[in-house]
């Protein structure tokens, strides 16, 4: 009878070991499943970020061009009072 009585003490350990390990599964499952959900919603922000990153570039180089037809229109409004100031009326 001993010998039943150690047969079942292991089969036993086995079955709680195997739902130990089945829990341990789920839970993994779980931690993986909310990884990809933040995972996903890190994407959306990356494309955002993205996007944003060019509208900003865009408006970069709008600033630029402005800042150097600025430039050219200083250089002709300069040269034209020049021109106004050697007249002599």
């Amino acid at each position: 009878m001993d010998n039943i009585q150690v047969l079942e003490e292991k089969i036993n350990k086995v079955i709680n070991k195997l739902r130990t390990l089945h829990a341990d599964k789920d839970d993994l499952n779980k931690k993986i499943e909310e990884l990809q959900q933040a995972l996903h919603k890190k994407d959306e922000e990356l494309s955002a970020a993205r996007q944003d990153l060019k509208s900003v570039n865009a408006l970069k180089s709008d600033i630029d061009k402005l800042n150097t037809e600025r430039e050219t229109v200083r250089s002709q409004v300069e040269t034209l009072l020049q021109e106004l100031e050697s007249v002599e009326i």
